[in-house]
């Protein structure tokens, strides 16, 4: 392995920027835990690394701007991809318009046509590169068919702007939902379900309340 920069130290994960056969790169490594016995945490080390390799594929696949793979290691929990320079959504949106969340919209929908959840969907996981909006981040990805997992992950992204972007939220969700409906067809039908978790989190907060108050 070729001299490394770590630049981001997460809960699952270091991620480093160096170089790979000439190419800049990011390193993804996946850290031990020490709570775990060493045989399963190496075990499930390996799977989620393999997992993730292969949903970052299936992504790109479908149609979504998502950094390209140089290299697995599974046994060394290791994913070696482009190093994209730009800076994140949430830094650039003087930048790129508020347009760009209706390609946010699309391409959200393009992986939830083929059934992959992205598990972390905020402005802080995209990257704003080559004038084009690219997801980075899959470690929480997974395989999901259920339309409740999908609002779910819509619902995310729209707490994320009423957190981070308040000011615009209004119209960069409108438009994110017009790129997601007009790829899958189905906007009404995962903003039912968005409204139902909305719903319910909103009676799980009224009851805490209430005990609260007692």
């Amino acid at each position: 392995m070729e001299s490394l920069t770590l630049i981001k130290r997460g809960a699952e994960s270091l991620i480093y920027y160096g170089n790979f056969l000439g190419i800049k790169a990011i390193y993804k490594v996946r850290t031990p835990k020490g709570y775990r016995h060493p045989l399963l945490d190496r075990k499930i080390n390996m799977e989620r690394t393999i997992s993730e390799a292969k949903i970052m594929l299936a992504a790109l696949t479908s149609g979504v701007n998502a950094p390209a793979i140089l290299y697995v290691d599974p046994d060394k929990f290791t994913i070696i991809m482009e190093f994209l320079e730009g800076k994140t959504i949430k830094d650039a949106i003087s930048i790129t318009g508020l347009e760009i969340f209706k390609d946010i919209g699309s391409m959200t929908g393009k992986m939830h046509l083929n059934e992959i959840i992205h598990g972390d969907l905020t402005t802080n996981n995209m990257i704003f590169h080559d004038d084009k909006v690219f997801f980075i981040d899959f470690g929480l990805s997974r395989r999901s068919r259920d339309i409740e997992d999908m609002a779910t992950e819509v619902h995310v992204f729209l707490r994320s702007l009423e957190s981070v972007h308040s000011d615009i939220k209004d119209e960069a969700f409108s438009l994110f939902m017009d790129g997601y409906n007009e790829v899958t067809g189905s906007g009404k039908e995962i903003m039912r379900k968005v409204e139902e978790i909305r719903m319910r989190g909103r009676y799980v907060d009224e009851r805490r309340n209430k005990s609260g108050n007692r």
